[in-house]
């Protein structure tokens, strides 16, 4: 079997996760792709366990 080798160097980001908290039930996770400077998203605090209070925010993303 051939093998290759890499280095920090040779690694680049792909994907960047934003942590998000609801501001009604405090629940946290993860999203991604959600990082572009100046844009508001819109959420809703639920997913496949149904363990969130399924509420609909906006979020801000601010990158300073």
């Amino acid at each position: 079997m051939k093998e290759i080798f890499r280095t920090y160097e040779d690694t680049e980001v792909s994907v960047l996760s934003t942590s998000i908290k609801c501001p009604y039930c405090g629940r946290e996770w993860a999203e991604d792709d959600m990082s572009e400077c100046g844009k508001t998203y819109e959420l809703t605090c639920d997913n496949e366990y149904n363990d969130g209070c399924g509420m609909s925010f906006t979020m801000y993303f601010d990158a300073s």
